[in-house]
């Protein structure tokens, strides 16, 4: 199945991370963070996780040269200086990084991106990096501590949130359990609105 996850590691403890990772049976982590390393979570730098991942049988491969979400290239970039991550994904770099992901996925391993956030919403794995992946086909599940959101669900559940309020949430909370009130087909002044315009 072409399946993978994602998830954030937040300031958890490292053994409690890992417990998530367990839970959902990963054999390997793929680091996003284009700085692997963390002022507020030391025990997520690089070398320190690497080396308890070992430990607990689960493979560490540091990918944010290609996946990460820092750019300075003056092309990828929109006029504000923020990162266009329409212009990121046709970059070799980022195809590179995608590849060697799938072709993972392929050989059978459990993957899940890492990066900093808990909450996906609010990082580029769900944005730039799921939201291409879910694009080409793939399932991609976000755990955030022992549950996993579809990111199918999430992007539909965060569309429906913006047409009924007309804003952004990135609370996972309310967006993974929004349900918008779905209008009857017998409603009258939908059937005469429709007929209005046929």
């Amino acid at each position: 199945m072409n399946q993978l996850f994602t998830i954030g590691h937040s300031t958890d403890t490292i053994e409690i991370f890992v417990g998530y990772l367990e839970c959902f049976q990963i054999d390997t982590l793929v680091d996003v963070r284009s700085v692997p390393y963390s002022r507020f979570a030391s025990q997520f730098n690089k070398e320190r996780l690497s080396t308890f991942l070992k430990k607990n049988n689960i493979i560490y491969i540091p990918m944010g040269d290609n996946l990460g979400a820092r750019h300075e290239e003056k092309e990828l970039l929109f006029e504000d200086g923020k990162v266009d991550f329409s212009k990121v994904v046709t970059t070799k770099k980022f195809q590179e990084g995608i590849n060697r992901v799938k072709t993972g996925i392929q050989k059978g391993y459990r993957i899940a991106l890492m990066c900093s956030e808990k909450n996906p919403i609010e990082c580029h794995r769900f944005s730039l990096i799921s939201n291409y992946l879910h694009k080409s086909g793939y399932i991609v599940n976000h755990i955030v501590g022992k549950e996993s959101f579809k990111h199918k669900l999430l992007e539909s559940k965060l569309l429906d949130y913006y047409k009924e309020y007309h804003k952004i949430s990135t609370d996972i909370s309310k967006i993974s359990k929004f349900h918008i009130i779905q209008s009857s087909l017998f409603d009258i002044d939908l059937i005469l609105h429709h007929q209005r315009n046929c």
